[in-house]
């Protein structure tokens, strides 16, 4: 069929979205939500405020609850524990390293996580729309050039949406698994009873 030589790109450009959108969800956790605190420290240096990640390297270690700290001068090391202090997290100085214990992140810095995530969600169904876009773009330009009928172009434009149904949806299902994993049963209740019902 005609029509299919304008969608099988549309339907390529989707299927490729959705991949890289479940690659890139893969990488957002729950211990984010505390690692966005630790990267929000700001320590003075010489009367200029700088940044955790300016004079020390955050590393996640292969205990999820655990984040070393690399830090560049450890001069700066007792300007950085006063700060972790006042996160009231429980850390502990190793030389040129501090060893910070992760505690169990609240709801709302859950909730930037997930705000995280819907940012991503966003940017993946852009994806999508832009394959279906690009598809019907092309049917159009040879309709008006009369390449194809209108029966092909509304074909084209009838299977793009078809599609960009489907795998928006797709996209959608994973997200909330996605949530679901971050939040835990509990606070996805809560998330679903505040959030969801204004959607």
């Amino acid at each position: 069929m005609v029509a299919d030589k304008y969608t099988i790109q549309a339907e390529t450009l989707m299927k490729a979205a959705i991949e890289e959108y479940t690659e890139v969800i893969q990488e957002v956790k729950s211990s984010d939500a505390n690692l966005t605190t630790l990267k929000g420290i700001r320590i003075n240096i010489q009367g200029k405020p700088r940044r955790l990640v300016d004079v020390g390297d955050i590393k996640k270690t292969e205990n999820e609850n655990v984040v070393q700290i690399l830090v560049f001068n450890t001069d700066h090391i007792p300007l950085l524990t006063e700060k972790i202090d006042e996160v009231e997290f429980n850390y502990e100085v190793d030389g040129q390293f501090i060893n910070i214990d992760l505690p169990e992140p609240s709801y709302k810095q859950l909730m930037e996580v997930v705000d995280d995530l819907n940012r991503k969600k966003n940017s993946g169904l852009a994806r999508l729309t832009k394959a279906k876009s690009e598809a019907t773009t092309r049917a159009r330009t040879a309709l008006e050039n009369d390449f194809i009928t209108q029966g092909v172009a509304n074909a084209v434009s009838r299977k793009c949406s078809e599609m960009h149904e489907l795998y928006s949806s797709k996209v959608n299902e994973l997200t909330i698994e996605k949530i679901k994993e971050i939040l835990g049963n509990e606070y996805f209740e809560k998330y679903k009873n505040e959030e969801l019902e204004y959607e």
